[in-house]
């Protein structure tokens, strides 16, 4: 039996694997932006805390969306005629807290989740798999091997959802 190489992509990181390892984060507000292009055998996961920095540039950051988009492409080295066999994942952006007096919209996770996207539709990408929002956390792994994911979300303290 194989053992695969689990990859922790922690806040503001971007990593890319290959088979035989396994990407993963823990997800609340953040999201978790995922690329996977199995015809290559490479895949890349970022775990942004914010939506748009507002000035992308050729550093390597997942910390915002934006920064995570352009990063992935870069490392992943993907070209106008590799769009078409990426799939994304776009996972977390939870509404961790839900004050009773505040617009849903204006809260974190929403804006996470519809920055990202926003980005990943505005870089040709249309095979998109989405789970964000409510209140409840999630865990993404992505296995390299497979080229399979796998999104478990993460019940509250005191199971209150």
């Amino acid at each position: 039996m194989t053992t695969l190489r689990k990859i922790h992509v922690q806040i503001g990181e971007v990593k890319t694997a290959r088979p035989g390892e396994v990407l993963t984060a823990i997800l609340g507000s953040c999201i978790g932006l995922g690329f996977l292009y199995p015809a290559r055998g490479i895949y890349g996961l970022a775990h942004c805390l914010l939506s748009d920095s507002g000035k992308v540039s050729e550093k390597i950051d997942g910390r915002h969306v934006d920064q995570a988009v352009r990063s992935l492409v870069s490392l992943m080295e993907i070209g106008t005629t590799d769009k078409k066999h990426i799939k994304a994942i776009l996972v977390g952006g939870a509404n961790m807290t839900m004050p009773p007096d505040t617009d849903p919209k204006r809260l974190v996770g929403t804006t996470n989740s519809g920055s990202a996207y926003r980005a990943v539709r505005k870089l040709g990408l249309r095979n998109i798999y989405e789970d964000t929002g409510g209140v409840l956390g999630r865990q993404v792994t992505i296995d390299c091997t497979t080229g399979e994911f796998e999104v478990m979300q993460i019940p509250r303290l005191g199971g209150k959802t």
